[in-house]
Order: C-alpha cells, then structure tokens, then sequence
C-alpha cells in the first residue's frame, strides 16, 4: 500500500499482520517455495524478503526505487527490475548473484522461461531476453518505453505490450512473430489462457482478445476509460479486469 506497508490477510478478512518498508509499494508481493514473501518499495529503495510471520528475513539495497515486481527462477533465484536501469538476480538469503544494465529503468516485472531465460520490458524501447547467468540473449527494439511486463506461453512466444500502442508477440529467438496496433499506451500484461487466446488491456479504453498464433483479435471490450490492469483469467475462462472507469469487469472469455 501507499502507507508504506505490506498487509497479510487472514481468508475471513482480517488481519494476520503488517510490516512497515519506510515507502511506498508499487510492487506486487511474491511468495516462494518456502512461504517467504519478496516485494520492493518505492521511496526508500529496499527489497525485501519476509518470513511467513511478517517479520524480516533479509533486505537489498540497488540504490533507486522499485516498482517492478519480482519473479522466482525454478532453482530459487529472484529476480527483479529496478529505476537505476538495472535488473538484479538475488540468491535467496539476499545475496547479489549478478546484474545487467539495460539502457534505462526497468518497471517492468521480469519473467522467467521453463529454460531459466529471463525476459523484461525497459525504457529504452527494448525487451530484453537474459541468459541464466546475467548475459544478453537477446534484445528488441520497440517504438516506445515498455512498461509492459512479458508473458510466456507454453511453446516460448513471448507477448509483452508497449507505449508505441503495440502487443508483441516475439519468437524464442528474439524475431518478431505478429504485431497488433491498438489507438492507447499497453502498459498492461498479457495474459495467457490455455485455448490459445491473448488478453491485454490498453489505454484506448478497451481490452482486446486476440488469437495467439496469428495476432487476429477475436474481440474488444469497451470499459469506458483506460486498462492498464493486467486481466486475470478463470479457471472457468472468464476474464476479470479492473479500469480507470472505477469498475471491475468480469468477461466471458470466448465471446468479450
């Protein structure tokens, strides 16, 4: 929250417990293996690790503040993006393993390829793919600053959203296999559903299903003002997503 805490909540709504970070969250809590919870905070420019109890387990400093959000690799290494133009691989008792320098601050949350690959949307117009070890595999150059965080499908089609009013979705290889033109920024992240289908919201009002082979949309839902929520996808297939409009909007999958 924005009074610089992180809440656990107990499932009848109450509070297990509160841990104050000194800044704001922006970041988006997540939980390991092991119950331990990573999040960033804003204005004092500290990641944290906590224990399932609420209290500290450990805490890194990158210097700048952190609005990405972390991802965990299958053999426990976290992940995460930082304003200082950095993305940082953390070994899990808080120990820096290694960091690349992109061009220009990473808010996008990195994500993390069943082969250990690394992916994540920078400022600089650029989605870059990391190796496990820190090294470059890959870079693509946009239109414009990616806030996007990307989303990884099943056979290694990265889809991620920029401010130049694209969805990409990009070859394992880093190769641009379809681009889809919407009339807003696409802060939002892809979402994935298991029948092939992409949903991404925009700023031009709208969320968009489109067909994930071929980039064709399907449909477009109208929700009044801009999406930069990231849909959420139903074990059903319904798809949950909030807009500036004030509204939650809860969508049939197949039809918008």
């Amino acid at each position: 929250s924005h009074d610089n805490k992180v809440y656990a909540i107990n499932p009848d709504g109450t509070k297990k417990w509160e841990f104050t970070t000194g800044g704001q969250v922006y970041s988006s809590p997540t939980v390991g293996s092991d119950g331990t919870i990573y999040i960033g905070s804003n204005e004092n420019t500290k990641f944290y690790a906590l224990n399932p109890d609420g209290t500290q387990k450990w805490v890194f400093n990158p210097g700048d503040f952190i609005r990405s959000s972390p991802a965990i690799g299958p053999d426990g290494t976290i992940y995460i993006g930082n304003a200082n133009n950095k993305v940082y691989a953390l070994n899990p008792d808080g120990t820096e393993k290694w960091n690349f320098t992109a061009g220009a601050e990473v808010r996008s949350s990195p994500a993390v390829g069943s082969d250990g690959s690394i992916y994540f949307g920078c400022w600089n117009n650029k989605v870059y793919a990391l190796n496990p070890d820190g090294t470059k595999k890959w870079e693509f150059a946009t239109g414009a600053k990616v806030e996007s965080s990307p989303a990884i499908d099943t056979d290694g089609t990265v889809y991620v959203g920029s401010s130049d009013n694209k969805v990409y979705a990009l070859n394992p290889n880093g190769t641009k296999k379809w681009e889809f033109a919407t009339t807003g920024t696409v802060d939002s992240s892809p979402a994935i559903s298991s029948d092939g289908t992409v949903y991404v919201g925009s700023r031009d009002n709208k969320l968009y299903a489109l067909n994930a082979k071929t980039g064709v949309k399907l449909w477009e839902f109208d929700t009044g003002d801009k999406v930069d929520s990231s849909p959420a996808i139903g074990s059903d297939g319904t798809v949950y997503v909030g807009s500036w409009d004030n509204k939650l909007y809860a969508l049939n999958g197949k039809t918008g």
